[in-house]
């Protein structure tokens, strides 16, 4: 059988909290683990997307609505919808047990807002950022 999820595949998520937004893939689990019986992956995305900008703002203007909100979870595949698109975004590898404790879980999710908010100004995959009108 072919795998649809693939590190760097776009997903959107279905249900929960975060439902309706855009995340990548960080990491699948095909078969499961021993905690998690199931298909799932780890899922880097967007919570708060950049607001719209224009030429005439300010530069102190443009940095705050320019600001991304991430976040990252460990979803079954049932709640992912996997789109046509990939992006080629180097996340660090991290482990679902690094996700449990507090601090690290900061740590990562800074690391994930600035890799966003890079290829955000450069205008790189301008989609990705746009928010999911449905």
């Amino acid at each position: 059988m072919v795998k649809i999820m693939k590190i760097g595949k776009v997903v959107l998520v279905l249900s929960g909290r975060y439902a309706g937004r855009k995340a990548i893939v960080m990491r699948t689990y095909d078969d499961g683990t021993t905690e998690k019986q199931y298909g799932h992956a780890m899922v880097a995305g967007i919570d708060r997307y950049p607001r719209k900008v224009h030429k005439r703002m300010g530069k102190g203007k443009l940095h705050k609505r320019s600001k991304i909100k991430p976040f990252v979870k460990v979803l079954n595949y049932n709640h992912l919808m996997p789109t046509r698109y990939t992006v080629d975004l180097q996340l660090d590898k991290v482990a679902p047990k690094d996700l449990k404790d507090p601090m690290k879980r900061k740590k990562v999710r800074f690391q994930t807002r600035v890799k966003f908010e890079e290829r955000y100004k450069n205008g790189k995959n301008k989609w990705f950022f746009q928010k999911l009108r449905f």
